[in-house]
């Protein structure tokens, strides 16, 4: 962390205020605490180093072709066969995966900057099959979600500085609650629609006129795409989309400078919830001897994993009214809704739907997307059960550990010795950036804001990948981190719970006043032209 100078008293009010910030996250957050005690004075690229650093077991590489199989077929059928079998070797030589995201259009600065960080100890390796950050994230969001915004995309309006942050819907208000997991393919009158939406907020003086028409011919020669509109589902059209989108977030403000030495992996997104599915349907719901087929099928055995995983975060609590038992079900409206276990089945809380806990049942379940797979249920499929790393967010490091050590327990007391001892090999603590900004855009007031994906885009500011790489080499873990913690604690503490003092500090307050604005503002500042985006030479104007 830069301390400032005490010898200024607001300085060292800000000070105080951020120790205690960090004590109350801290409380809630253990092992989040533990891994920025141990790593916060290193430099950011310093500390994602660690992120390719493997205890490798042979009980879970001789396993792991499953589910490199199917996450090979479904990113082939979305992005290519070549893409596909890419991601397939890497995933052999690199069981390394990010779990941060909510499945949306990579625009959020959360997950844009998670993203940048993860991939930044990829360029040291100098191997060509790793080249692809590879994402399983999160579906079972609603489309309306805030922190990832899979309704449309996000954007500053280029009025009042940069702070007016644009949200341009393609789906309609009674859709906004469906899950993304399940939710229809945006089509050409979509778009249409988002187009008037723009003309409108643009007459209404929400936008200015040269992002207007940058932010049309985006939604033309991108998000209307042919190849994108004849997806089946939104799920499919993120993966697209992003793929496409994200070499296009990092460009130089030197006109004249040549291109990144180092440039970023290609962006593959895939829902964890689908994955997770066609895993347990082709290998599990006939194998007997798997443990997840116990975990859903064994009366006894799931009825011991209900009493351990009761109440551990991302998992259920029966008292508490959150959470549901290893599959979520969904309304005739896409709506979530919980399900809770009751003997021999799973019974819908506010929904008429009991399913019986076969595996011919849930399967046709599955198959009609009238359930999906659980947070819970994908950290132990994918983490716990095939041993991959999971890169997550400051909440996954302390849930998917607390889930790590129930399903151990559970292991051990019906004598699965050898599942219960590979565990030890397999990381739950690696926090992968969540909440850590690099990317930032300038307002006219001389202060900065996070940028979205489309900001850095369209922006003429600096989003050159070694700058970033540079910048992380620059910039301690602790110190990227400061800026959010007021938002953090906001997350972990309810409203009546909170102090006023520590929830309403700014980010801005925080990197003026520990000096990080120096070494962010060189990345925010403008250029003089804006390199060529589109493939086009002239933009369409509406």
């Amino acid at each position: 962390m830069s301390v400032p100078d005490d010898s200024d008293p607001g300085q060292s009010s800000l000070k105080q205020k951020l120790l205690q910030i960090k004590e109350a996250i801290w409380e809630r957050r253990p092992i989040f605490g533990e891994i920025i005690r141990n790593n916060g004075q290193k430099n950011l690229y310093q500390y994602t180093k660690e992120f390719l650093n493997f205890r490798t077991s042979q009980f879970f590489t001789s396993r792991q072709f499953e589910l490199i199989s199917i996450t090979n077929k479904l990113v082939g059928s979305r992005l290519g066969k070549d893409v596909g079998d890419a991601v397939a070797r890497q995933l052999i030589k690199y069981p390394l995966v990010s779990t941060t995201d909510h499945h949306g259009p990579i625009d959020h600065p959360f997950f844009v900057n998670a993203n940048i960080i993860s991939s930044l100890p990829y360029h040291e390796q100098n191997d060509s099959d790793l080249d692809h950050l590879i994402v399983f994230s999160f579906a079972s969001v609603s489309i309306n979600n805030l922190s990832a915004y899979p309704r449309g995309i996000l954007f500053h309006g280029g009025i009042n500085g940069t702070k007016n942050l644009i949200r341009l819907s393609f789906f309609t208000d009674k859709e906004k609650m469906g899950v993304v997991y399940d939710t229809r393919a945006y089509q050409q009158a979509d778009i249409d629609r988002a187009h008037q939406e723009l003309t409108r907020k643009y007459n209404q003086g929400e936008i200015a006129n040269e992002k207007k028409e940058l932010i049309h011919t985006l939604l033309d020669e991108f998000f209307a795409h042919s190849n994108i509109l004849d997806s089946p589902n939104l799920a499919t059209q993120i993966t697209k989309i992003n793929y496409q989108l994200w070499p296009k977030l990092f460009h130089s403000t030197d006109q004249y400078k040549s291109a990144d030495r180092n440039k970023a992996p290609q962006l593959v997104y895939l829902e964890i919830e689908t994955l997770v599915s066609e895993i347990l349907q082709k290998f599990h719901f006939t194998d007997k001897n798997s443990p997840l087929y116990r975990l859903i099928f064994d009366p006894e055995f799931r009825l011991r994993a209900k009493e351990l995983f009761e109440d551990i975060p991302g998992a259920f609590s029966t008292a508490d009214k959150w959470g549901s038992y290893l599959f979520w079900a969904m309304n005739d409206r896409k709506h979530r809704k919980r399900l809770l276990l009751d003997g021999n089945k799973l019974i819908g809380q506010d929904i008429d739907y009991e399913l019986e806990l076969t595996p011919k049942a849930v399967q046709s379940a599955l198959q009609q997307k009238k359930i999906f797979p659980s947070m819970l249920l994908c950290y132990l499929t994918v983490a716990l059960y095939y041993g991959f790393k999971c890169l997550g967010g400051f909440s996954q490091v302390n849930d998917l550990t607390m889930t790590k050590m129930a399903w151990q327990e559970l292991l051990w007391e019906y004598n699965l010795l050898d599942e219960a001892l590979a565990l030890e090999t397999v990381s739950t603590a690696s926090y992968g950036g969540d909440g850590l900004v690099l990317s930032y855009l300038p307002t006219q007031s001389g202060s900065i804001v996070p940028a979205t994906g489309i900001d850095m885009m369209l922006e003429k500011i600096n989003t050159s990948y070694d700058d970033y790489l540079a910048l992380a080499k620059n910039t301690k873990l602790e110190e990227i981190l400061n800026p959010m913690l007021p938002e953090m604690y906001n997350v972990v503490h309810h409203s009546k719970e909170r102090i006023p003092e520590l929830s309403n500090l700014t980010p801005e307050q925080i990197i003026k006043a520990t000096g990080l604005q120096n070494k962010l503002v060189r990345l925010a500042t403008p250029y003089v032209q804006p390199t060529k985006i589109f493939s086009s030479a002239d933009q369409k104007t509406r």
